[in-house]
């Protein structure tokens, strides 16, 4: 008895191998000692050894089988153990509160186990009962919060993330949850002055440097995410998930060959093949110029549970290169406008083949396509919303149009043999614009876009605002014209009466949701200087000369350093990480001012066949 006392004190001391030796000790005397079986199993428990505490509690329950805390802690240390189904866990809770009902931490383990049996509302109920019973238990608000952020109520998981880290200041793992609840909130300032301040309290804690960095990449703030993206990998080398981080950081920053390091270092240590590595492979593939690599992976995009990608759903088979000719195939965007227009440019790579080709785009982009390319057949997506099955049936192959990159772009000079620009413009409407344009025979006309419709903080450090914007309308004997879609008013306004030229907005002419007539006044212009939108997509597929100021996108660059291959006509003007989307102003208009002095309209009448 003496001894079993010295090593319960040992344990609540912390002082486990002292007292795990007390009750092997014990043990060896009186092997049937229920209180000695069950207090060994707990230590090997806190010991890490699950399975080893499981041996020594269930030998305590067959020799007594009414004590509540046996069946308490063989459910935490099942719960240690990978592979318990929750199924079991929740029998053996249910046996111990059967016997007292008031074991908190049991409760708490029941309340998991029903969470992962997608029986909320009684997880729920039991949470929430506990947090009101003991509102200074914290495992109960950290339990609450996990269920709450798994399904998608990450506000409110965040509060009571929150509590816990006040209830449990030293507790690292708090911080954590409550980062990762913020992150998916998109509550971004919050979650960087939160983990600034909990990296005071644990600065060598690699998880937290994990989550800034994961939240300073959402923010597109790569530059400074970087150093805590490779702090984490160094204490965590072998966690794929931190290296996957540390690969977007370096792809976005443009350090390729690191990011590609980092990704094939995921790839070695991940528990199993995981779409989100391929598909981060791909893209830093496809930016430094290895096209055929990049684009055999690129359909991972379509397997990442995380992306925005849509992926649709077909009873036809996806084309894999099988002859085409006599055959049927369907074309369907996965992305947006702009990934439409640069895919469709290898439509007529695709019509060579001999085959029908079907093409399913959004209303306003049908018929760019339809007057550019007369022997297909345009119309609207057609699919069911929730299991994002086609309804149409009639044709022998399906095919993303991105995807047609792995058939017809596998090299640089795949591009060259490819027609320029592959789109059709109304000539007739971009002369009649034309005409309206007074001086327009002798001035140059310069489009204009500077933003787009989606201000989110990780996008809008690209575009600029009005005023931003305006040097670039202080050249004189210049017509500008707005392109950018859904301007407002008061930004219209300002530009008119800052520029020291011709500002014209066409009133007439629906820049968002009228494609054909967007691209007529855009084919009107000499130059187009745009953010990284739509209006410089278009631009570049109808080959009209254009500065774009933008981060070098590796699915638009391909590796290149200045001209992206899809639009031979296109600059990049470089936003840096490292750099506002301010600070480009100067080289744009330092750019426009050398474009002028060799300006020569000739280019702008063959295109108009003036």
């Amino acid at each position: 008895m003496e001894k079993m006392h010295k090593a319960l004190a040992y344990q609540k001391q912390g002082e486990i191998e002292k007292a795990q030796r007390l009750y092997k000790q014990v043990l060896k005397k009186v092997p049937n000692n229920p209180d000695a079986n069950h207090l060994l199993g707990v230590c090997y428990r806190q010991l890490g050894f699950p399975k080893r505490a499981m041996e020594y509690i269930q030998k305590a329950i067959k020799l007594a089988d009414d004590r509540a805390p046996f069946y308490a802690n063989l459910a935490r240390a099942m719960s240690d153990l990978p592979g318990t189904t929750p199924e079991t866990t929740l029998a053996v809770t249910q046996k111990a509160l059967s016997l007292d009902p008031n074991i908190i931490e049991t409760q708490n383990l029941q309340a998991i186990a029903l969470s992962k049996l997608e029986r909320l509302e009684e997880a729920e109920e039991i949470f929430q009962r506990l947090i009101v019973r003991h509102p200074e238990h914290p495992d109960a608000y950290r339990n609450y919060g996990i269920l709450l952020r798994d399904n998608g109520k990450h506000d409110k998981a965040a509060v009571f993330f929150f509590k816990c880290t006040q209830l449990d200041p030293e507790n690292p793992e708090n911080y954590i949850q409550r980062a990762r609840a913020r992150h998916e909130a998109n509550q971004l300032k919050e979650n960087d002055a939160e983990l600034n301040k909990a990296l005071e309290l644990f600065p060598d804690n690699g998880d937290l440097h994990h989550e800034l960095a994961r939240n300073l990449f959402k923010q597109s703030r790569t530059f400074e995410g970087l150093p805590h993206a490779e702090f984490a990998v160094e204490q965590d080398p072998t966690n794929h998930h931190k290296l996957v981080t540390l690969g977007v950081h370096h792809n976005s920053l443009g350090t390729l060959s690191q990011a590609i390091k980092a990704y094939k270092a995921a790839q070695a240590v991940a528990p199993e093949p995981l779409p989100v590595i391929d598909w981060n492979l791909s893209l830093a593939y496809l930016g430094c110029g290895k096209l055929a690599s990049g684009w055999d992976l690129h359909r991972a995009r379509f397997l990442d549970t995380n992306t925005t990608t849509l992926c649709r759903e077909f009873d036809k088979p996806e084309w894999n290169g099988e002859p085409l000719a006599g055959k049927s195939i369907m074309l369907w965007p996965d992305q947006g406008l702009g990934d439409a227009l640069r895919s469709g440019t290898m439509i007529p790579d695709l019509l060579k083949t001999g085959a029908h080709v079907i093409v399913e785009l959004t209303p306003k982009a049908q018929k760019i396509f339809a007057d550019s390319f007369p022997e297909i057949e345009v119309r609207t997506a057609a699919f069911d919303q929730a299991t994002k099955m086609a309804e149409h049936h009639d044709y022998d192959y399906h095919c993303a149009l991105t995807d047609l990159g792995k058939f017809y772009r596998r090299t640089p000079g795949s591009f060259k043999a490819g027609k320029y620009p592959a789109y059709a413009f109304n000539k007739s409407k971009a002369r009649t614009y034309l005409a309206r344009m007074d001086g327009a025979e002798r001035k140059p006309i310069i489009g204009l876009g500077w933003r787009s419709k989606n201000l989110a903080e990780s996008r809008a450090r690209y575009y600029l605002s009005a005023p931003e914007f305006s040097p670039v309308l202080e050249f004189e004997d210049v017509i500008y014209v707005n392109l950018q879609y859904l301007s407002i008013e008061r930004e219209r306004a300002f530009l008119k009466e800052i520029a020291k030229s011709d500002f014209m907005h066409f009133e007439d002419v629906d820049l968002f949701d009228d494609i054909e007539s967007a691209a007529a006044l855009t084919c009107c212009c000499d130059l187009v200087v745009s953010a990284n939108v739509s209006v410089a997509e278009i631009a570049g597929a109808f080959g009209v000369p254009c500065m774009r100021f933008a981060p070098k996108e590796a699915i638009l660059m391909l590796g290149q350093a200045e001209v992206p291959l899809w639009y031979p006509t296109t600059r990049i003007v470089e936003i840096k990480e490292d750099m506002r989307a301010v600070d480009v102003v100067p080289e744009l208009v330092a750019r426009l001012g050398k474009w002028l002095e060799n300006f020569d309209p000739d280019e702008r009448n063959a295109r108009l066949a003036r």
